[in-house]
């Protein structure tokens, strides 16, 4: 599962990219890997683990959700506008 959004205000020089997907490991480990900053650059980038595939997936959901309440947008949505 992967997720690319973007963030882009022209009024206030703003333009954002946040990427996250789900990862595993070479032992079998799953977790969330995360990839944010100001596009055109080669931003900032966290790896969290996690327990379980389902737990993992939770936090996936949690941060887009996260994002799309702080105005970010998919990719595909970007397009439109």
């Amino acid at each position: 599962m992967k997720i690319d959004l973007a963030r882009i205000d022209s009024s206030v020089n703003m333009d954002r990219f946040y990427y996250v997907q789900l990862t595993t490991s070479l032992f079998g480990d799953i977790g969330v890997e995360r990839l944010w900053g100001r596009r055109g650059t080669r931003g900032r980038q966290r790896l969290d683990w996690y327990e379980s595939e389902t737990a993992a997936k939770t936090a996936l959901l949690s941060l887009t959700k996260q994002k799309l309440t702080r105005g970010y947008l998919s990719k595909s949505r970007e397009a439109d506008r």
